[in-house]
């Protein structure tokens, strides 16, 4: 008698005779004849069908009834033999089997019914009869087998897929989850594939759709075979080592590849993608193999972080040879850098390509120096030379990121002694030919640009070089809504605070003086300190206002601001990052206070424009500076000159009554500078050679007359309300498929514009959210970059892995497209997921 209640199979049998009008015809074949009491005895009842007993040798007169006699009415044909093979000649009832259906009364058949699983993957179902003796698991099968089982393979792949609560009933997706599992050092899921049975269909399928096969298959080779295998199939011309043979992969390898590629580039999997590339690396002695392996091969290579370190070492050895423009594989080394920055684990190296990138750019700088105009130098410096100073400045910044510098000592030292000649000869060249009247003057800046029919903020940051202010105008430049204008003015001699923020306060009709020490005065009035300066302001104009960046930054709200600035026709705003922080002990980090410059004014611009309704801007400095990281050697000191008391002794600089004659010293009348009938002269070095002084400070100085301290940007900036002339690229989503069934989609998504004069690139990030805001998928960040005119070339697909977790039936999830500059979403498409999947079924498997 069989285990199961007979109340149960009736029940399935009167569920399976439900019909809308069709005739139905079911077997049951009954070898066992376990049924067979039951049936003679009248205990099954069927609502809507006959009960008929076929006896083995009543085939004939069965076809004849059923073919002629009723061919209208259900029935129900109990047989208690064997099922007649479709082979066997004798089997009169083939043509009525052909279009009935088959019923069994074991626990695998009703399972089968209830899931809608084909009778003749039967005997696969028995085989996995452990696994649908409990009801949560069945229920998880059912959830993500929602398309239907139609094979073997099918079958085999949702058990797998529900052991191992892998996103969806898909191979890779299974690979993922025990990839991961392994990398934590775990093999719970790997394990429940053993006791049920399916670990040696497991690496059947591996076999078949990923090419490895093993005598011993286990998961740790599983990801010595593909890491190895991926990596090799990255590169150009190298064939698998002969110590690696047993895991080399003939055939499917670009589905290694193209599997890899995909769990390198989602952000779910990246802890575990490097402990398992650190792993197989340190086990297949890496390093050992990548001595044999050229830096132009590795450049496609992103499966072991070492790789970086090889490419990086490279180019810093074809600089220090002197090759300054190394070329591999057709590309640059910008190039390079550039493809190497976007692949995995670059966020560590980021830094070091970039330090590459300006040390290369230093290196083929070539200083023109057959210029015998002043003005044309000038020119030249606004239009070329200052690349030479943001290249070093970069260079440096970069390498002040990277934590462990040893590999970049030499290189360092070669960019050094490079930039230091350089600019001796620079600033040379300079002095010259130097002719104060060449540009405006500082004392000029007032009625030339601050003071305007248009209401003005002149942000005044000290030290404030040309060459960081033309990054800054580049970084507007790409922005919505502003246009930039760049021009410049000479610092007064000595350029430094004192003299500079001063000289930006006079107008035409005042004085303008030095005392002594740092008393610097306009129109008589004491120009230190920001009450100071707006009282000068207020009495040319009224509506004026000194402020300090503190003061803006202070501000909560675009009220406040409002209030600030209301009325105001002129704003002088200080902001003080680069000589607070070079003037103060800290000249190391005097780069990384220009970059808290750039960033800081940055978003200042946007706050006060927006907060404040303010729409013409003029960035400037009072000065600019020099600074070297090496050590300032004696040679490059100026024994003082000084005899006087009085005079005014600093590094850049002398003030004194008396005109000092010493070789690699220039002079001129403070008077002259001044505009007025000081008799004192102003004295400087000829190239960056500062005086003897004591003191520390010695790399970050300023109050000399070179291009780097001397020339003074005037960049400003008007906001429009309109449109720009530059937009960033946008992108479309062009599936038109809005319904998610199983827990992966592919999407594909259109660039409609090429990177252009006219359009800029961007960055998107790509992700699901459902109904709360949740995170619900993998997130794709989109580098809108192609320059490609042909619309062919700028589609690119992405595939969303959704969370293994419970979602309700036609949930609407949304599709969120961010730009990644500005974190504003920039569309959000609703889809509806058609196939709930339970991440966690509730039961130990």
């Amino acid at each position: 008698m069989s285990d199961l209640n007979l109340n149960q199979i009736q029940k399935r049998l009167n569920e399976l005779f439900v019909s809308y009008g069709e005739r139905k015809l079911i077997f049951w074949f009954d070898p066992k004849k376990e049924f067979e009491e039951d049936i003679d005895s009248g205990a099954i009842d069927l609502a809507d069908a006959t009960l008929y007993k076929l006896e083995p040798h009543s085939q004939l007169i069965t076809k004849r009834f059923f073919e002629l006699e009723d061919t209208e009415n259900n029935y129900l044909i109990y047989a208690p033999f064997e099922r007649m093979s479709d082979d066997d000649e004798n089997n009169h009832l083939l043509s009525i089997l052909k279009y009935s259906s088959l019923f069994s009364a074991d626990r695998i058949a009703l399972v089968m019914a209830q899931l809608e699983i084909p009778s003749d993957l039967h005997d696969a179902m028995s085989m996995y009869e452990k696994f649908f003796r409990a009801k949560p698991r069945i229920e998880a099968f059912e959830r993500l087998s929602s398309n239907g089982i139609k094979s073997k393979e099918e079958l085999e792949m949702t058990l797998m897929a529900v052991l191992t609560k892998a996103n969806t009933a898909q191979l890779y997706s299974i690979l993922q989850v025990l990839l991961v599992e392994f990398a934590s050092g775990d093999t719970e899921r790997y394990f429940k594939l053993k006791i049920f049975n399916l670990e040696e269909a497991f690496w059947k399928y591996v076999k078949k759709y990923y090419g490895y096969a093993s005598e011993n298959p286990s998961i740790s080779n599983l990801s010595i075979a593909f890491f190895t295998n991926a990596f090799y199939g990255q590169l150009t011309h190298q064939d698998f080592p002969t110590s690696l043979k047993a895991h080399e992969v003939l055939e499917q390898n670009t589905a290694i590849i193209s599997f890899m590629d995909g769990v390198v580039n989602d952000s779910r999997y990246s802890e575990s993608f490097d402990k398992l590339s650190e792993g197989v690396f340190r086990v297949i002695n890496g390093e050992r193999l990548l001595d044999k392996i050229a830096a132009e091969d590795l450049i496609n290579a992103d499966i072991f972080e070492a790789v970086h370190g090889r490419i990086i070492k490279y180019y810093i050895k074809q600089l220090l040879a002197g090759d300054t423009t190394p070329v591999i594989s057709n590309l640059s080394l910008t190039e390079v850098a550039t493809q190497k920055m976007h692949s995995h684990f670059a966020s560590a190296y980021e830094h070091q390509y970039q330090a590459l990138i300006s040390a290369q750019q230093l290196l083929n700088f070539s200083l023109p120096t057959n210029i015998s105009q002043f003005s044309v130098l000038v020119k030249e410096y606004e239009e070329n030379i200052y690349k030479f100073d943001q290249y070093y400045r970069q260079f440096i910044w970069y390498l002040d990121q990277v934590e462990d510098q040893d590999e970049f000592l030499n290189l360092q030292a070669l960019v050094e002694k490079t930039y230091k000649r350089t600019l001796d000869e620079m600033i040379r060249i300079w002095n010259d030919l130097l002719s104060l009247d060449a540009r405006p003057s500082m004392l000029d800046f007032y009625d030339q640009y601050a003071q305007s029919k248009t209401k003005t903020v002149v942000i005044i940051s000290d030290a404030l070089r040309y060459e960081a202010a033309k990054e800054i105008q580049a970084v507007f430049q790409t922005e919505k809504k502003y246009s930039t204008k760049m021009e410049t003015i000479f610092s007064v001699l000595p350029s430094v605070t004192e003299f500079g923020k001063a000289a930006s306060l006079k107008s035409a009709h005042e004085s303008f003086e030095y005392l002594e020490s740092f008393d610097v005065r306009v129109n008589g009035m004491k120009s230190s300190g920001t009450n100071n300066r707006d009282k000068i302001l207020k009495a040319k104009n009224q509506n004026s206002l000194a402020i300090t960046y503190d003061d803006v930054i202070a501000k909560e709200n675009a009220k406040a601001l409002r209030e600030l600035f209301n009325g105001q026709q002129v704003i002088y705003l200080y902001h003080d990052q680069i000589d607070k922080t070079g003037d103060h002990g800290q000249e190391k980090q005097v780069f990384d206070a220009v970059q808290k410059t750039i960033d800081e004014l940055r978003k200042l611009l946007p706050r006060i424009s927006n907060g404040a309704n303010v729409y013409r801007f003029i960035i400037t400095s009072d000065h600019g500076f020099i600074y070297t990281r090496s050590k300032v050697d004696e040679h490059e000191k100026i024994d003082n000159p000084s005899m006087d008391s009085e005079d005014r002794v600093e590094r850049r600089f002398i003030i004194s009554n008396s005109r000092y004659e010493e070789v690699g010293m220039g002079s001129v009348k403070l008077g002259d500078v001044l505009r007025n009938d000081d008799s004192r002269f102003v004295h400087f070095p000829e190239t960056s050679s500062i005086f003897k002084v004591r003191g520390g400070g010695q790399s970050y100085v300023h109050g000399g007359s070179s291009p780097q301290e001397m020339i003074v940007p005037v960049l400003e900036i008007v906001v429009a309300r309109g449109t720009s002339t530059k937009e960033p690229a946008q992108i479309k989503l062009m599936s038109t498929k809005r319904k998610v069934v199983g827990l992966s989609l592919t999407l594909e998504f259109y660039q409609t514009e090429p990177v252009s004069d006219t359009t800029t690139k961007s960055q998107y990030a790509l992700y699901f959210e459902d109904g709360e805001g949740e995170r619900i998928s993998n997130e794709h960040a989109y580098h809108v970059d192609s320059t490609s005119t042909a619309a062919s070339e700028r589609f690119t697909n992405f595939t969303f892995d959704f969370a293994n977790r419970s979602y309700g039936s036609n949930e609407k999830v949304v599709l969120v497209i961010k730009d990644m500059e500005t974190k504003v979403e920039m569309e959000r498409q609703e889809f509806i997921i058609d196939n709930p999947f339970s991440g966690d079924f509730g039961f130990d498997i």
